[in-house]
């Protein structure tokens, strides 16, 4: 149904569709009142006839009493004729009260009434002659009436009653009634549809008039929609059809705009995709673009060169007919991959139209629209077709390689089995070295500055002891340099950052290079007019080595003038130390300064140059490991300048006083109230026995040795020392497998182990840590170094040789005439060195005194070790005002 209706609506004009509502409302309202009108006027003549029928029985029943009374028909038949006279009336009975027919005319008993309106006579209580409607059927009306006796006067004065006769039928036709109703009708319905066509007529008059507006603006609309330019509706007609109207011209107008933008754009849209095509087609990659459906949109020139096929060729074809079959499910994977957004690189093989092989590095990104729907896929691809000839090409060299190479790798795994070998060789060879050459030395040097501090030796035989100790610590030297340059090409060099005293330590090497300067008659000045960080975080050791290679080098190459230290600072990204080391020397020429730093150099030859032509090696090797850099400045002539730059952190001086165990000077015995401590020497070298006994003797310890690792287990379990100083390397067991079984022992982990090793390798050093042993001192010994360490692990305290009282300054006199014997050179000398505060200078100068006046030596000697330098100093300038 609403099909029909929507196809109807789409079928007629909008003036026919209201031309046919109005005509369908006008003539359903014209049947409607037609129908009505006849109902209403078929009511009234109904009710009219009913009427007439009552008053027709009810005269007749008046007529009958006296027919009924004397039952005589006679006296009733002009009546009963008058009766059916009358219009519709088809028969007549009277019937008495018995209900025997009187008369009876017309058709009574044939008409079959369907159905009793009114009941029998009995139902009519009253005694009048009055009608009723007693049935009914569809052609007529039965109507009965009772008939009564007129009341009548007595002589008695009384009345009568009136007294039932008889009844009264008549049956009225209702053909009449039909008849009416049907022209009545008839003259309602062409009445009312005459007027309906008049009023149809008129409306169409006026929707006519009405829609053509509506009309003219649906023909713009036709015209515009046909494709016509510059259409405008009229602007007549109802105010909603000039709105309308209106809206369209202006719709119009924004139309031809955007139409004439539209043109403009789609112009440069040609001449892009003029441009576009252009470059593709022209790129060195090929294009290959494709649809949801995966298959071929677009190719550009060069795709379609690739592969040999022209473009007609592959557009609308999928990218497996081009393809080897083996390849499809990896392709149709990667195509899954698109769909689900991916993009990808990848290797992808192509068949091209003759059969060959197509190589191809491929670039493919998914496609969308805006509505994130997959639209396909854009793929750049570029023949890699000659690169994968030329690895096929290698590996087929490389096949015919491998025998080669694994051959040439056997002789290297052979030859590198033997370079460790040499090298392990090496490093056991250096090992060993160490060991026999620390051994003898740690004799020579403690022994020799053990006799030094026995106040019973003279002048004479300090200086050859002197002598003795400078030749052995130039050898240790030596050792150190080779053991070091071994570390260093092995790569087992490894820093020690510790807070220190950066003042303090260049004091100490600056006093210690004195003496060799003063040999050569040269001047080495500290200059510290620059501010620099006291207390930094590095390697002391090796900075100190630093130092005095740099020194030593300058001392050695310089004949007259001297050499002077500076120190400085320099903010860059981090805090870093400048040291620069200057000479008045000879100089070194561009050809030596590129091989200067290079092992076993020495830029003069001969026996008269000392050295291993290691230390400046040692010292680049050591600046690269701490993360600086050094630099040489000279030119023949004109003396050297060596720059050393490193990045360092700063210290405070609470983390350098944790750190520092410097020794006070020299240890004379214990302080009193201390507990008598039992040291055991394990030791199978008889001088360093003697050595180290008389070290711990001389302070009042009690002393026992073993002479190997079987005899220091038998004597702690007898003695139960409090320190143990266990040589490493002993026959019968050695150290670190005594230091086990010890501390196994019941006591064993309440004593105190000190390993004494020549060994210079820090590997070592931590195996014998982790044997057991608390701590280690290397050979040759330092004292300092020893009673450090035992104050370390039994907390010794000690006295010290600086321990002089105030009495005992008292008792020292010095005067100007007392120095007035000296050499005025001696005297400058001497107060130079008190001004520089040149600790090694002023013992050196003091020595010297002690050659020309023993006396005098002995008291200036009093006083520097008290540090009493204001007197010396006073005395002296009282001499040179004299």
């Amino acid at each position: 149904m609403n099909k029909l209706f929507n196809s109807f609506l789409l079928k007629h004009t909008f003036q026919h569709q209201l031309g046919i509502a109005v005509a369908l409302g006008i003539f359903m309202l014209a049947l409607f009142s037609s129908v009505v009108g006849s109902w209403q006027g078929n009511e009234r003549i109904r009710g009219n006839m009913l009427d007439q029928g009552r008053h027709i029985t009810e005269n007749l029943a008046r007529q009958s009493a006296l027919a009924l009374i004397y039952a005589s028909a006679d006296n009733v038949s002009e009546a009963v004729n008058t009766t059916l006279d009358f219009p519709g009336v088809i028969g007549v009975e009277i019937r008495d009260t018995n209900r025997h027919v009187l008369l009876a005319q017309g058709s009574v008993e044939s008409v079959e009434f369907q159905s009793q309106v009114d009941q029998s006579n009995e139902t009519q209580t009253d005694a009048t002659s009055a009608a009723v409607l007693d049935a009914e059927s569809p052609k007529a009306w039965r109507f009965i009436a009772q008939v009564y006796s007129q009341p009548a006067s007595t002589p008695f004065n009384e009345t009568i009653s009136p007294e039932l006769l008889g009844q009264v039928t008549v049956v009225v036709s209702k053909a009449a009634l039909t008849q009416m109703t049907i022209d009545t009708f008839i003259v309602n319905l062409t009445t009312s549809f005459s007027f309906a066509l008049l009023f149809l007529l008129l409306i169409r008059y006026l929707c006519k008039h009405m829609t053509q507006p509506l009309n003219q603006l649906s023909a713009s609309m036709g015209r515009a929609e046909a494709g016509e330019a510059q259409v405008r509706a009229m602007l007549v007609g109802p105010k909603d059809i000039v709105d309308m109207a209106h809206a369209f011209n202006s719709m119009m107008s924004v139309l031809e705009e955007r139409a004439a933008e539209n043109i403009r754009i789609y112009e440069e849209l040609r001449e892009s995709e003029v441009k576009y095509r252009r470059i593709v087609d022209t790129a060195n990659e090929g294009i290959w673009v494709l649809g949801s459906d995966a298959l071929t949109v677009s190719v550009n020139a060069r795709m379609s060169k690739m592969l040999a096929y022209s473009s007609e060729e592959m557009i609308g074809r999928a990218v497996t007919d081009f393809m080897f079959a083996e390849d499809v499910p990896a392709h149709l994977l990667k195509m899954e991959n698109r769909r689900q957004g991916l993009a990808e690189n990848y290797e992808r093989r192509f068949r091209r139209k003759d059969g060959q092989t197509l190589w191809t590095l491929a670039s493919a990104t998914p496609l969308f629209d805006n509505e994130h729907r997959f639209n396909g896929s854009f793929a750049m691809f570029t023949d890699i077709t000659e690169r994968k000839q030329a690895e096929e090409a290698l590996r087929r060299h490389k096949d015919q390689l491998e025998d080669t190479v694994q051959q040439r790798t056997e002789e290297l795994q052979q030859a590198r089995n033997a370079a460790e070998a040499a090298n392990k060789a090496k490093s056991l060879f250096l090992a060993n070295m160490s060991h026999e050459l620390r051994t003898p030395l740690n004799a020579i040097l403690g022994f020799s500055a053990m006799m030094r501090r026995d106040p019973s030796v003279t002048e004479s035989q300090r200086d050859n002891l002197d002598i003795i100790n400078r030749s052995g610590e130039h050898l240790l030297s030596l050792i150190n340099d080779v053991l070091e340059m071994a570390k260093i090409e092995a790569g087992r060099l490894q820093l020690e950052i510790a807070p220190f005293d950066l003042g303090g330590m260049v004091r100490d090497v600056a006093e210690m290079m004195q003496i060799r300067a003063q040999e050569k008659g040269l001047r080495l000045l500290l200059d510290q007019s620059s501010e620099f960080p006291r207390y930094i975080k590095g390697d002391e050791p090796r900075l100190r080595q630093i130092l005095i290679n740099l020194v030593g080098n300058a001392l050695k190459f310089t004949e007259q003038g001297g050499v002077t230290i500076r120190l400085g600072a320099k903010q860059n990204t981090e805090q870093h130390l400048l040291i620069e080391i200057e000479d008045s020397g000879s100089g070194i020429s561009p050809a030596d300064q590129e091989r200067l730093f290079e092992p076993f150099v020495q830029l003069r030859e001969g026996a008269a140059q000392p050295g291993t032509g290691l230390g400046l090696t040692i010292t680049r090797q050591f600046v690269q490991l701490m993360g600086g850099s050094i630099h040489v400045e000279s030119s023949l002539g004109k003396g050297a300048l060596f720059r050393v730059e490193l990045p360092v952190e700063l210290a405070t001086t609470a983390d350098v006083l944790k750190t520092d165990t410097k020794a006070q000077g020299q240890v004379t015995g214990l302080a009193p109230g201390q507990p008598n401590y039992r040291i055991l020497i394990a030791e199978d070298q008889h001088e360093n026995q003697l050595l180290l006994s008389r070290l711990m003797t001389s302070i009042g310890l009690e002393v026992k040795i073993a002479n190997n690792g079987e005899q220091c287990l038998k004597l702690f379990q007898e003695w139960q020392p409090d320190l143990v100083w266990m040589d490493r390397r002993m026959p019968v067991m050695d150290g670190m497998e005594a230091a086990r079984r010890i501390r196994r022992l019941p006591a064993g982990q309440a004593v105190k182990i000190v390993a004494v090793t020549a060994s210079a390798f820090k590997e070592q050093q931590q195996e014998m840590l982790a044997a057991g042993m608390d701590d280690f001192v290397r050979k040759p010994y330092r004292f300092d170094e020893i009673y450090q360490c035992m104050a370390r692990q039994l907390h010794i305290k000690y006295l010290y040789q600086s321990d002089i009282t105030e009495k005992d300054l008292t008792q020292v006199t010095l005067t100007a005439e007392m120095l007035a014997v000296l050499p005025n050179t001696l005297r400058l000398e001497l107060k130079d060195a008190l001004e520089a505060l040149d600790c090694e200078c002023i013992e050196t100068t003091v020595l010297q005194v002690g050659k020309v006046d023993a006396n005098l030596g002995h008291t200036l000697s009093q006083l520097a070790e008290c540090f009493d330098y204001s007197t010396i100093l006073n005395a002296l300038n009282q001499t040179n005002g004299k």
